[in-house]
């Protein structure tokens, strides 16, 4: 239940900070995850990311405003950290259909705001109540991998591009393979993880590094234009994604966002881990792919909940 916790108490510090400046980064340190893995899981569960869900929230006070006071606007757009009235009637007109102005003047028509979440175990399993995975826990040795790897933007962001990025990866990858020798022939590793494990800087919050491979003896050189990951040998929970590929979004919302959140495992350091194998076909209902992630036995929590 840590991640669970985690994203409640975030969700209480923005609460806390609709007037103040608050950065996502500082917010992740806060409920002790990294600032990676804290994007997942708040998008997971809340579903938005924590930046849209702040800058919401933070619009939505504004219009009580707006509707219960006189305050002048500017006051109201530099509460919500808009550095200009501008910018401010620009969010507002974006988030609502209509200027502050208008809205103040009883122009809405019954516009609703956006209330603050209310997230328990419970409304997650509501959440993903027609999702019923059940993962295996495992124990692997460290491999090695080497593949192409390329920056994208994860299945749970509304920019996401995987779907553009990672297939071609592969495609790019497959025409290279014989420069290989694979410890298991007909057998593909994807493997996903955040740039700053890598030495590598993400232009916006929700990309991640991808990586397609397979895996070799530990010791081998890539070639030239491709690198090695080495996983961490330890327990995994595999998973099996059953269905056509773009749908593995919802597979892994549904680990992040209900799994994870209110198991009794929590997610280790090291890259979540695709393995594809004969039964992967991309366009087919009844395509198989495992998916494997790092993780140790959450603490268990005492006293009352």
């Amino acid at each position: 239940m840590h991640q669970l916790a985690a994203i409640q108490k975030s969700l209480r510090l923005i609460e806390e900070h609709l007037d103040q400046p608050l950065r996502m980064e500082d917010l992740a340190r806060r409920v002790g995850l990294s600032f990676w893995h804290f994007q997942r899981m708040f998008t997971a569960m809340v579903g938005e990311s924590a930046g849209s869900y702040l800058r919401r929230r933070r619009l939505a006070t504004a219009a009580e405003q707006l509707r219960t006071t006189q305050r002048p606007m500017l006051d109201l757009a530099l509460d919500c950290q808009f550095e200009s009235h501008e910018a401010f009637t620009r969010a507002f007109k974006a988030e609502f259909g209509l200027t502050p102005s208008l809205y103040r003047a009883g122009r809405d028509h019954g516009v609703g705001s956006l209330q603050p979440a209310v997230l328990t175990a419970s409304s997650l399993r509501l959440r993903y109540q027609h999702m019923k995975l059940t993962p295996e826990i495992v124990t692997l040795p460290s491999r090695t991998f080497v593949g192409l790897q390329s920056l994208f933007i994860v299945p749970s962001s509304p920019e996401t591009n995987n779907l553009k990025v990672i297939p071609k990866l592969w495609d790019d990858f497959f025409d290279r393979i014989r420069e290989l020798e694979p410890l298991e022939l007909g057998v593909g590793y994807g493997l996903s993880d955040c740039p700053e494990s890598l030495g590598l800087v993400a232009s916006q919050p929700d990309e991640a590094v991808y990586l397609a491979g397979t895996a070799v003896a530990d010791g081998t050189q890539p070639p030239k234009g491709m690198v090695t990951w080495v996983s961490s040998g330890g327990l995994y929970a595999k998973f099996t994604h059953v269905g056509r590929i773009e749908k593995i979004g919802e597979t892994m919302g549904f680990i992040y966002g209900r799994w994870l959140a209110t198991g009794d495992y929590q997610r280790a350091s090291g890259p979540d881990i695709e393995r594809y194998d004969h039964r992967f076909n991309p366009t087919s209902d009844e395509s198989l792919l495992e998916i494997y992630l790092p993780v140790v036995r959450a603490r268990q929590e005492t006293g009352p909940r």
